[in-house]
């Protein structure tokens, strides 16, 4: 389930950075794993519902949700998907375990190329937004597609989500389609754009990274 896509029903949420942001993270990104299912809930919850819109009360049933789709993709894996997650150390973090800031999922689609990997739900909690964390997931995406030989990336993001469309447009993502569904005409929402980003991957070959 791509769980942005409820952005299109609803005005994508985005809080003002704060005005003390101390700048860059020191960011681990790694594979997600099971125990991290709820974590990443949280991080989604938080990116793609806001809790000041009218279904708010929602929130526990759409958490529910996407834990469980999380744990049957984690538990039945495509041969082409990871989930990514972005940890702060904890030798320079105060917390005493570690937590989830930043989640990506790569995968196959067949309704797309063959020869490109779809980026969906790429999501950074609220506290830790315009400090290199989606830099660093996206990143990690490249590294995953040269390995396993896809030549691109491919991923969708809303016309009016500026700060995503400015992080992909910065990082060498151009616009292929713009994309009018049946969403967006019967509530108004803003279209969704589809990006590419052309991936070097001559001197690998198709490998599964887990």
């Amino acid at each position: 389930m791509d769980f942005c896509l409820f952005s299109l029903i609803s005005p994508y949420y985005s809080p003002k950075p704060s005005q003390n942001n101390p700048g860059k993270l020191t960011v681990v990104v790694r594979m997600a794993q099971l125990n991290d299912i709820k974590g990443l809930a949280e991080v989604l919850i938080q990116s793609f519902h806001s809790p000041q819109q009218w279904f708010s009360w929602l929130q526990p049933v759409f958490k529910l949700g996407i834990y469980e789709d999380f744990r049957h993709r984690f538990k039945a894996p495509s041969p082409y998907y990871c989930c990514l997650v972005a940890t702060v150390p904890l030798e320079v973090s105060s917390d005493t375990q570690e937590s989830i800031i930043g989640t990506v999922e790569i995968n196959l689609r067949p309704e797309f190329n063959s020869k490109s990997l779809y980026i969906s739900n790429l999501a950074v909690s609220h506290g830790s937004r315009r400090r290199g964390v989606a830099r660093h997931l996206l990143l990690k995406c490249e590294q995953i597609a040269r390995e396993w030989g896809y030549q691109s990336l491919i991923l969708h993001v809303l016309e009016d989500n500026h700060s995503a469309k400015n992080l992909y447009l910065n990082s060498g993502y151009q616009l292929q389609s713009r994309q009018i569904t049946w969403q967006s005409w019967l509530f108004k929402s803003p279209q969704r754009l589809l990006l590419q980003k052309k991936i070097d991957s001559s001197d690998s070959t198709k490998k599964n990274v887990k």
